[in-house]
């Protein structure tokens, strides 16, 4: 016997299901011995009434619906069928010279009718009427399936295009991070998205830049992957796109991003994102909202991430350019403060030394051995000055042409160096330094960082109180950062004064006494160049706490 079969979701096929409705019991068995025979499952009901509640109970593929029976007739079955929602394929059976009949019941929506004949001839025809309107249902959930796809198709296509537009309207790298993200989450139907790029001040390491999540955009602090650590970074480590349906049995999904951000992701697409030069990062777009993601979803995603990778790195590109041009126009006019401070502070240690040497050349003959010590002293003093001037010049030039790579520092051994190096400073004032326990470790440079330590104690104890008393800590890391610091016992500073600091060659001696003002640009230029910040907190009468922030080891 050949089995017919119905295509249910999930890919599953079954039997054919009927429901006839005939109050004829003789004939009833009838339709169902020769129904059967041709493959199907056959349910009867003897009256209207009997099979609509075994229609509610139970799920039908096609309705046989005899006119005359009692409590409901066929039409009347029809009408409280169409009332709860679209028919299955239905065929009408009516009496003979009840066309009338039939074309109403085509008109509430059933399928085919069968008009009943003396000799029985219409039970014959039955399965293939059936065999009809189960060919011309599926021909029609086709031609919708096929519509839809189309729709479903030409609405990407318009998304896709509303995006290459949107990406080539902006330069500014969040905006397009933001853009890019609601495309993407709107295409595909997901939850979320994020974007992750490769870290420039730690090469090597994946930043997350921005997610988006049930219409909402954050930019977490310190979210970070290694190649291959988590799916983003499989995806870049390979440079090709991925789906992952259930996060729980794939092997390369961590659990730290979700720990950190108390999402729970269950499923995912990861796709890289190429530039001009190489990868530049990972898209990741989670949690679809209706199934799971398939490799249409993907095709999708990587149809959008093309020109998305092209206009981040324009947008990157053109950040590159503005921060050169306003590197070089700060350059420019650091090169004229420049000029004049090298003129201002080399004229006074050099003028000294001419004037000594003029001295001792004038009075050679008469110049006692006790003077000619005190000016060959004032000599030697002034040629020392004139040196550190000039090293810290090419330090301060140095800084901005040299690229380093930062490695973990154990700061407490810089910090010793640095001290060691002030030996005589320290001696001169009788300065009282006392270290905290517990450095944090960070990322640096470390004869950078000397250089750092060096002005921030030389300053303190030049303008600290008398003695001065200096304490050197550190605060606990916070979001993937450690801030170091020198307090000083001095007289603080004001509020404009404090503003005055960190501005490229400002004299120190503009805002406290003496100083060639060098040694905090030095600072800045440094902790700058190493990714940190810097700053001064300052009450007059309480002395001032000098700082620095470094990331995280």
């Amino acid at each position: 016997m050949t089995v017919i079969e119905s295509e249910k979701s999930m890919g599953e096929s079954t039997p054919i299901r009927i429901l006839c409705m005939e109050d004829d019991r003789d004939l009833a068995k009838l339709l169902k011995s020769r129904l059967e025979r041709a493959g199907y499952i056959v349910d009867f009901a003897n009256d209207g009434k009997t099979g609509l509640e075994m229609y509610q109970r139970n799920e039908y593929d096609v309705l046989a619906i005899d006119q005359h029976m009692p409590h409901y007739d066929g039409l009347e079955v029809l009408r409280r069928l169409t009332r709860q929602g679209p028919l299955p394929p239905t065929v009408m059976v009516t009496g003979t010279g009840s066309e009338i009949i039939a074309v109403e019941a085509l008109k509430l929506g059933a399928s085919d009718y069968l008009v009943k004949d003396v000799d029985g001839g219409f039970l014959d025809l039955l399965p293939t009427v059936i065999e009809q309107v189960l060919l011309k249902q599926r021909i029609l959930q086709e031609k919708q399936q096929a519509l839809e796809a189309l729709e479903r198709r030409n609405e990407n296509l318009a998304l896709l295009n509303e995006a290459g537009q949107a990406f080539t309207t902006t330069l500014d790298l969040k905006e397009l991070a933001r853009s890019l993200l609601q495309m993407a989450t709107r295409l595909v139907g997901a939850r979320g998205s994020s974007i992750w790029l490769w870290d420039d001040a730690q090469p090597g390491w994946l930043v997350c830049q921005v997610v988006y999540n049930e219409g909402e955009h954050y930019s977490p602090l310190n979210l970070r992957l290694r190649p291959g650590e988590g799916v983003a970074g499989w995806v870049a480590q390979f440079e090709q796109g991925t789906i992952v349906t259930h996060v729980d049995t794939d092997p390369r999904f961590s659990l730290q991003i979700d720990q950190q951000t108390g999402f729970r992701t269950t499923c995912l697409i990861g796709v890289p994102l190429h530039g001009r030069d190489g990868l530049l990062g990972v898209l990741e777009i989670v949690n679809k909202i209706e199934g799971t993601f398939d490799q249409n979803d993907l095709t999708l995603i990587e149809a959008l991430a093309a020109p998305a990778a092209i206009a981040i790195d324009n947008a990157r590109m053109v950040m590159a350019l503005r921060q050169r041009a306003q590197e070089l126009q700060e350059r420019n006019e650091e090169l004229d403060a420049f000029a004049h401070m090298v003129a201002h502070d080399l004229k006074g240690p050099l003028a000294t030394l001419i004037g000594y040497a003029d001295v001792m050349s004038d009075y050679l003959d008469s110049i006692t051995p006790e003077e000619m010590r005190e000016n060959l002293g004032a000599i030697l003093r002034s040629g020392k000055k004139m040196t550190n001037i000039i090293e810290e010049l090419l330090l301060l030039a140095g800084v901005r042409q040299m690229d380093v790579v930062s490695e973990p520092l154990l700061m407490r051994a810089i910090i010793n160096d640095a001290i060691n190096r002030l030996e005589i400073v320290v001696e001169e004032t009788s300065a009282e330094i006392t270290i905290e326990p517990n450095m944090p470790t960070a990322m640096g440079y470390a004869p950078w960082l000397e250089e750092v330590w060096v002005n921030y104690l030389d300053n303190a104890m030049k303008y600290g109180g008398s003695p001065p008393k200096l304490t050197v800590g550190a605060d606990a890391p916070e979001n993937g950062r450690v801030r170091f610091w020198v307090q000083d016992n001095g007289a603080g500073l004001t509020d404009a004064q404090q503003e005055k600091l960190f501005i490229p060659f400002t004299r120190l001696s503009q805002i406290r006494a003496e100083g060639h003002g060098l040694g905090l640009s030095i600072v800045h230029r440094i902790i700058n160049k190493l990714h940190g910040a810097v700053g001064v907190e300052s009450v007059m009468g309480q002395g001032s706490k000098f700082w620095f922030t470094l990331p995280q080891a």
